[in-house]
Parts: structure tokens; sequence; C-alpha cells
């Protein structure tokens, strides 16, 4: 009987502002899937697959461009993303495939500045998110036919991706004045407010008996300009150069997603290592690009793992950020021409990223 098996990793992610990290939304995701393997070339089954998957990362240190910045450790903002996706996916005939990825995040963010920046000893304070993220839903299709061996193939998606996260979540904030309740940093939002549909691109193509190459490709795109959410952290009040430059409100943007590698299969066991980019556009494909966001990328080394159990994969990867660099934004360019020389923001980035989870073939 032919076992068709693709393991769909969604990868999810972050967002932010100020000294915040790099945002790729946690809807972010591809398959990084198994290749379909056969056993003859019997009529094609229908099944189901259930997948659970998380993603973990820590981001503390900041960055302008691609260098780091010189603050001591008590003044970088600490931020912690736990987010845990769980997908269904129904497999067609015909190489067809439609799939459904709920994430739950919890999330929080450390600093003293976003509390009450008079403070000379730098008291530290912990605000926190938690509730469901941005749903997706994804039709797949394979190019050539799923029922006869290939060397290599290609599966296309396209999907449509709701603003079921909420992107006002709030806090306390704890000012000098005393406790007061607004909106957490865009870093740990649990969506983006945005409608948005993506496109996805996988691929392998294998050169021996167990040994092949991988390629997952992801764009979202989010035609909305501004979700209306104050980025001023802590429920400050802008400066006049912030509404100059339209950096006061938080934007909503496209994000990517890339990886390309090589497998190498030992009976039950798929090892892999391969190269990752992931980021953020100063400019949306569709729709305008105002407001707060913190454009740049990040290339990784991702080594990783699968293990086949019965009908059950387990797996887990690992990226090692190599490169780094935050992008000007619009509200950038727009205060490079009203201060008369360049400017840039700054963002964090994660120095690895933890992708652990199973898939179950029902």
């Amino acid at each position: 009987m032919k076992t068709q098996i693709l393991l769909f990793c969604v990868v999810l992610s972050l967002s932010a502002q100020g000294q915040g990290c790099i945002p790729v939304r946690n809807i972010v995701g591809f398959g990084q899937f198994m290749k379909p393997e056969y056993e003859g070339l019997e009529v094609e089954q229908t099944t189901w697959v259930v997948s659970v998957n998380t993603r973990y990362s820590e981001i503390a240190r900041s960055y302008v461009g691609s260098e780091r910045t010189n603050l001591a450790s008590e003044d970088e903002r600490i931020n912690e993303t736990f987010i845990m996706n769980f997908g269904v996916i129904r497999i067609l005939p015909n190489g067809w495939a439609f799939g459904m990825d709920f994430p739950i995040a919890a999330n929080s963010r450390t600093t003293w500045q976003e509390h009450d920046p008079t403070n000379a000893d730098k008291v530290h304070h912990t605000v926190r998110s938690f509730g469901i993220g941005d749903v997706r839903f994804t039709a797949y299709k394979w190019l050539w036919k799923t029922t006869v061996t290939h060397r290599g193939n290609i599966q296309v998606g396209l999907g449509l991706k709701l603003p079921t996260g909420d992107y006002k979540y709030q806090d306390y904030f704890y000012k000098a004045s005393g406790k007061i309740i607004a909106p957490v940093n865009s870093t740990i939002q649990l969506g983006d407010g945005g409608t948005g549909f993506t496109t996805e691109l996988n691929t392998y193509y294998n050169l021996t008996g167990n040994m092949s190459l991988y390629g997952n490709f992801f764009y979202l795109f989010n035609p909305r300009d501004q979700n209306g959410v104050s980025s001023i952290d802590g429920g400050g009040t802008p400066s006049q150069l912030q509404i100059e430059t339209g950096d006061f409100v938080n934007s909503v943007p496209d994000s990517y997603t890339a990886r390309a590698g090589l497998n190498l299969s030992i009976k039950m066991l798929t090892l892999s290592a391969g190269a990752r980019i992931e980021g953020q556009p100063t400019y949306d494909l569709i729709g305008r690009s105002n407001g707060t966001r913190r454009a740049g990328y990040t290339i990784s080394i991702e080594p990783g793992i699968n293990y086949r159990v019965k009908k059950s994969i387990l797996y887990a990867f690992v990226p090692l950020t190599a490169g780094r660099k935050t992008q000007q934004t619009v509200p950038d360019k727009l205060r490079s021409d009203i201060e008369g020389k360049y400017f840039i923001s700054g963002g964090g980035f994660a120095d690895y990223m933890v992708f652990v989870g199973a898939l179950f073939k029902i």
C-alpha cells in the first residue's frame, strides 16, 4: 500500500519594536516535509495527518544594522516566545491536500525602560501574553503525480491567514505614579490584525537511494497598512517626531521564510543539514507599509533530525544564527529626511531557535 506522509512543521514566530526582536509572525511556516514514499504503484489513498509543533526562542541581544549595540546587560530587553501549533492535513487523491494550523502562544518580555525609564535602580518587570494566534487554512498540490515514483517533485500551496490572534493584548506596566494597563510590545502580541494570504513552495530531489535535497519557501502577504494599536511601549505619549513619521502605531507587515539543504536517511532516522533565512521586508508587496515595524532578517545554519516510529514521526530542528541585520523602515526613512542624516532602528535577534514536534498518520 502506498504511504504518503507530509511532515508539516509549521514555523511560528515573533515580532517587535524599539529594541524588540525582528518580527516573523507566529503563523509564518511551511512544510518541513517527508517526501512521498512508495511501496509499488497502487491507487492513491486518502488519509489524515495530525501534527503538534513547537517553537521556542529567547532574544536578549540588540543590533542596529548588522552591528551589535553596546548596551549593558541590564539594559537589554529580553523576549521569550513559546508557540505550539496544532495542524490537521487532509490528504486527497491526485496530489491535493488541505490543511489547517491552529497556534497557541505563551510569550513574555522583561525590561525596565518600558515601565519607569526614570528609575535609576533599573528595576525590571515582565509583561506576558497568552492565547490563540492567527489561524491559517492552506490548499496544497504536488505538480507531478504522486502515484508514480519520481526522482523529485514540487508542491505548491496557497493559504488564507485570519486575524484570530489578539493584536491588542494588554498587560500591567509599573510606572512611578502606579500600575497601569496598556498594549504589550508587538514582540509578544498574539496576532498582527491583518487578513493575509500565503504562498508556499516545497520541493525535494533524490541524489541517491538515501540522500536527497530539499527546499521550502514561504511568503505571507499582509495587505492591511496599520492595525491601529499604539507602538509606544507602556502606554506612553508619542513625540512630535514619531507623529510626523507615523512611528507610533503598529504596522501589519509581510513576512517570509526560506530553507534549503540535504537529507541523509539511515533506516528509520533522517539527518538534515541546511541553511535558513527568515525576516520581514521594508515594503509590503501589496498595500502600504506605514507604521512601526522592524524590517530585517536572520540567516541560520539549520541541523535537524527526524525519527520514524510506525505511523508517527518525531523531529527536532535547531537553527543557529549565523548572520542578522535590521533594515530601514518607512518611518526611519522619513526621520532621515527630517533630520538630514541617516537613521535606522535597532532590533533584537535570537542566537538560536528550537523546533520540536511530532506527526501522526491516522
